[in-house]
């Protein structure tokens, strides 16, 4: 190992972005396919032998509190073929992490008396399901052996001399695996494993209690429904990073980094069905690779970048509504409970690490201003345990688990209105949420706050709609509507800031009575006043290069 070496690496989320360029990531089905392996069958083979296989599998994290709970869960205990294992493993790369960094990851596992050599490449990742392919060799020890690998894509950056000269460990597991095959319906087996154990980098340890659903034969969709069951019976949630992910993030001391919004590559010759599944599969993988930074990491970026997701995600139902119909209410109304929780605390992280500090450079602080500041760092901290628990709770694991079963559903996009062109689709949303802008935009000089409020929901709307659907137009003219309309937005949302923050003003206040906290808190609400008022002076002119810019939709 790297004895406690840490290399400074920030690791990029790796095989959580890939269901955005794949729109049946939802979608698809396993079957026993020639060569395919299960575990027991790669028992039986020799080192030298080689078997490909497409991966498959939905995690679960478990608490370590629930373990017996699960193992005695009735629909693991009537499953057929229960064994355990102990497998020990190490994971190799560059010092640069070249593999990780091409979304492939090497390993090397003893499993009983053999040594079993794994390359897992590519794939996508999408609601917790992961698919990767998979190429297992059987080698004579515990180092890799690149020459018996096949001369395959998944495999070419192994094959150079620069990355397989420079193999070290960078991370290991310990794991005990109770596996058993479940037949949950009749043409469907999954395999399920409950791993308990540790991985380890350097100093750093990281502990697994987790179960793995891997689909032998079946529809992904199988998967969910198995998932639900069990969160029926058992506190389980939706594990989105690998055994290989936390351990990287071991290796380099951190978390992957803050995840941003990936472009959705709708095209022309995609269906309404295709284009929606895209564009969902696009914002719940956003929304999944930034959970874990929420509860484990301070960076604030976790959160923005989660809320992003959800706010994507929500606009992505909205656009579909028509043809979602009433099955959507039940998911919509549960992502937006998430998203109004985790909306308060991002309000205070604005207003203490962005709002405050522009104000002390600007203008020299107010009595009662260290207060005052001391109060709004305690409710921001409140208000981020809060956000972290409403990740980590039983209902927010079901609302997932649920979305996830419904969008993977082939019945959610195949009634007819489904086939309609992707083009035509988004040229009559475009359409109607351009009119719905020019509507709330009338007479603009006069609008109240409150009114000023609708526009932005409008536009932000318009946005994610015009950025979803970017592929189908012309480029440069859907790049300066997405530019105008973020312009429009950010005015419009630093005017709605003035409002916002008078319930985080009296929070405050009611965490640290006293004048002097009062007086600094209005100091603060007059600063926004004033900037509002300044805003409103840009409104108009950004509201007139909006008007003028090309709408390269059909009217």
């Amino acid at each position: 190992m790297d004895n406690g070496r840490r290399w400074p690496v920030r690791l990029p989320c790796c095989w959580s972005r890939q269901a955005v360029q794949c729109p049946g990531a939802f979608a698809g089905t396993a079957g026993a396919q020639a060569g395919r392996m299960t575990r027991r069958g790669r028992d039986r083979h020799h080192a030298g032998t080689t078997a490909a296989a497409a991966e498959i599998e939905l995690k679960l994290r478990l608490p370590r509190a629930s373990l017996r709970q699960a193992l005695a869960s009735p629909l693991l205990v009537a499953a057929r073929g229960a064994r355990t294992q102990k497998l020990s493993a190490t994971y190799f790369d560059t010092p640069a992490l070249d593999l990780w960094r091409n979304r492939v990851a090497l390993r090397v596992r003893r499993e009983g008396r053999r040594w079993v050599q794994a390359v897992k490449a590519g794939g996508s990742a999408a609601s917790g399901v992961h698919m990767r392919q998979e190429t297992e060799t059987v080698i004579a020890g515990a180092r890799p052996d690149i020459a018996v690998l096949p001369r395959d894509p998944a495999t070419k950056i192994l094959r150079s001399r620069k990355i397989a000269g420079t193999l070290i460990p960078v991370l290991s597991t310990e794991i005990t695996r109770s596996v058993r095959l479940l037949e949950p319906a009749p043409g469907v087996l999954i395999e399920v494993a409950i791993d308990r154990g540790v991985i380890r980098s350097g100093r750093h340890r990281d502990p697994v209690c987790e179960l793995e659903l891997e689909l032998k034969q079946g529809p992904v969709t199988a998967l969910f429904d198995l998932a639900q069951r069990l969160a029926a019976e058992i506190p389980v949630a939706l594990e989105h990073r690998s055994k290989a992910a936390r351990g990287y993030a071991l290796f380099s001391a951190g978390v992957a980094a803050p995840v941003k919004a990936e472009p959705v590559f709708v095209t022309r010759d995609m269906d309404a069905g295709a284009a929606f599944r895209a564009i969902a599969a696009a914002a719940l993988a956003q929304v999944h690779a930034n959970e874990h930074g929420v509860i484990s990491s301070a960076d604030p970026e976790y959160l923005h970048q989660m809320r992003v997701g959800l706010r994507r995600l929500r606009s992505a139902l909205g656009l579909f509504r028509d043809l979602l119909g009433d099955a959507v209410v039940p998911h919509a109304a549960a992502l937006r409970t998430i998203a109004v929780e985790l909306g308060v605390a991002r309000d205070w992280d604005v207003l203490v690490t962005e709002t405050l500090p522009q104000m002390r450079e600007a203008a020299p602080p107010a009595a009662g201003t260290a207060a005052f500041d001391a109060a709004c760092a305690a409710c921001r901290q409140a208000m981020r345990r809060k956000s972290k628990k409403t990740i980590k709770t039983i209902g927010y694991a079901k609302a997932m688990l649920a979305l996830g079963c419904w969008l993977g559903s082939p019945e959610t996009t195949a009634s007819a209105p489904w086939r309609e062109p992707a083009s035509a689709y988004a040229s009559r949303v475009l359409v109607a949420r351009h009119a719905r802008v020019l509507k709330r935009g009338r007479h603009l000089a006069q609008r109240s706050a409150t009114d000023l409020h609708r526009l932005r929901i409008a536009v932000k709307k318009l946005r994610y709609a015009v950025e979803f659907f970017a592929g189908l137009f012309q480029v440069n003219d859907m790049t300066v509507q997405r530019a105008r309309l973020a312009r429009l937005q950010d005015i419009l949302g630093r005017i709605n800031d003035a409002t916002v923050v008078e319930s985080l003003l009296d929070a405050a206040i009611a965490a640290a009575p006293g004048r002097a906290v009062a007086a600094a808190a209005d100091h603060v609400l007059e600063w926004h006043r004033a900037r509002a008022v300044a805003e409103r002076g840009k409104l108009q002119l950004a509201w007139r290069h909006y008007r003028a810019a090309r709408r390269p939709w059909r009217e």
